[in-house]
């Protein structure tokens, strides 16, 4: 799946190439210099070796991609940021590119730290190719777990790898090391959607290692990812069209939403539409079909991101007349994404969500939703096949720390709402909660995204949420709602 509503599309947009003096310290020793794409000077790069199975220290060694990009200083804080990324699935190191000008400031005075979790990225991935390539565009047009490849994929995979050894704890302590490695004693940990619940469990299992934590998208330790994303997209998206009905030229374009989007899911079970489309690289005509697993999980996605959201109203319209073309092509964009590893994506949800979800909890919670039981199905069958680690109860309960915290998340959300972070708050009692009125699961597309990165400069720099001036998050806003499509740019958000 395309990180097309990724915490760092707003990122992205705050970019910039910064020059960085040599280090002279224990990072020297043990990285080297190295280029990544996207960032014109040169960092540092190198591996750490682990153990797979960190219980037994026997068998296999994976070797932990790691990336620094330098403080620019020759004094630097002795507390580095760590960012751990989402997914999961999604390695880290990818995303320094983009946190090189978002923190920018931060990095003014401390390292900032990039590990390729395990078995993402340059960590011993578990990679499965996907169908979809610009020769066969309806391989992207479908849900997120094609069965028929996973099933090949899962041997394969795990001749090279015990599928079992890739929880979140085990990778929190794969962190550990790497900071010890590094010659750290404390670090600021910042996470993105399931990056969170990776940063909460962190902090519980290396308390005296946490000066700070910065949380956006904010996970409870409990959330048995897919049980609530059909609720949780249904209450975003009625937020979204009440936003609509109060905004004038929105209302007046699509005065009947609700009946539109239940027009489209009503036409979708009957079975897939065919239509001709414009190929996106090409320009020829290709007739491709959309099921209703695959709109609604590209309807879901859009709502990630505030710059995508914008057309969602136009899309449903459209699709309620009888023209899928603009949801079929951005399924297209939604699928094109190497870089998700699916196989640590299922290794880290069969045993830490799927393999709690009680089936007699379903219906209530997809009753009078668009989405339904498509992606809980789905998943569900994937995780029938795939090994499963077996995770203690305790690692599910909420996570208690005194470390200073600020979480930082979407009013519309549809991934991880807006009462998870309260409640993961309730347990921080030195942190404070930040909710963007137009924000999604991530900033892109936000108007005054300078904010976001002032508040998380600002709250790293003073250690403390007391105090931090967030006066400026009433300006972030989000783009206008479409009533013609255009374009997208360049990389999608």
């Amino acid at each position: 799946m395309r990180k097309i509503s990724s915490l760092l599309a707003g990122f992205i947009l705050l970019a910039s190439a910064l020059e960085a003096q040599q280090p002279t310290r224990t990072i020297a020793r043990k990285l080297k210099p190295c280029s990544i794409e996207g960032l014109k000077e040169e960092v540092l790069c190198g591996t750490l070796s682990v153990w797979e199975n960190r219980a037994t220290r026997q068998g296999r060694k994976i070797d932990l991609y790691v990336v620094v990009l330098p403080a620019q200083t020759p004094n630097p804080a002795p507390d580095p940021v760590f960012y751990i990324n989402g997914g999961p699935g999604y390695g880290s190191a990818g995303a320094a590119a983009g946190f090189a000008g978002f923190l920018g400031g931060i990095r003014k005075q401390r390292d900032l730290v990039f590990v390729d979790q395990r078995g993402t990225g340059k960590s011993h991935a578990l990679h499965c190719d996907l169908p979809g390539s610009d020769a066969d565009l309806q391989g992207y047009v479908r849900t997120l777990f094609p069965q028929e490849v996973l099933k090949a994929c899962e041997p394969r995979l795990a001749a090279q790898a015990d599928l079992t050894q890739y929880t979140t704890s085990i990778a929190m302590d794969d962190l550990d090391d790497v900071r010890a490695w590094l010659g750290y004693d404390r670090i600021n940990v910042l996470g993105g959607s399931y990056g969170t619940r990776a940063a909460e469990a962190y902090m519980r299992q290396h308390p005296e290692h946490v000066r700070s934590a910065v949380l956006m998208g904010v996970m409870i330790m409990d959330a048995r990812m897919p049980l609530y994303h059909a609720r949780k997209a249904q209450e975003s998206i009625e937020k979204l069209f009440d936003d609509c009905l109060a905004d004038e030229t929105c209302r007046t374009a699509f005065p009947d939403l609700r009946g539109d989007l239940a027009t489209v899911v009503a036409r979708l079970v009957q079975g897939p539409v065919k239509q001709t489309v414009q190929h996106p690289k090409t320009g020829k005509p290709v007739e491709l079909s959309i099921a209703k697993g695959a709109f609604t999980t590209t309807l879901r996605s859009m709502q990630y991101s505030p710059f995508l959201s914008a057309r969602i109203p136009l899309y449903v319209h459209l699709a309620a007349q009888g023209d899928y073309r603009p949801m079929i092509l951005m399924t297209v964009l939604d699928r094109t994404d190497p870089g998700w590893d699916i196989g640590m994506y299922l290794s880290i949800t069969c045993a830490e969500d799927v393999a709690r979800i009680d089936p007699k909890e379903v219906p209530a919670l997809i009753a009078n939703t668009y989405q339904g039981d498509d992606r809980i199905r789905d998943q569900v069958a994937a995780c029938s096949y795939w090994p499963r680690a077996q995770v203690p109860e305790s690692f599910f309960q909420p996570v208690e720390s005194l470390a200073p915290a600020l979480l930082l998340t979407g009013w519309l959300d549809p991934a991880t709402p807006p009462e998870w972070a309260a409640e993961v708050t309730r347990h921080l009692p030195n942190s404070l909660n930040v909710v963007i009125r137009d924000g999604a699961h991530g900033p892109g597309g936000l108007s005054h995204l300078d904010c976001y990165a002032r508040l998380i400069g600002d709250f790293i720099a003073n250690g403390t949420p007391y105090g931090l001036d967030t006066s400026c998050v009433k300006e972030m806003k989000r783009p206008a709602f479409l009533t013609k499509d255009e374009p997208l740019p360049a990389g999608g958000d």
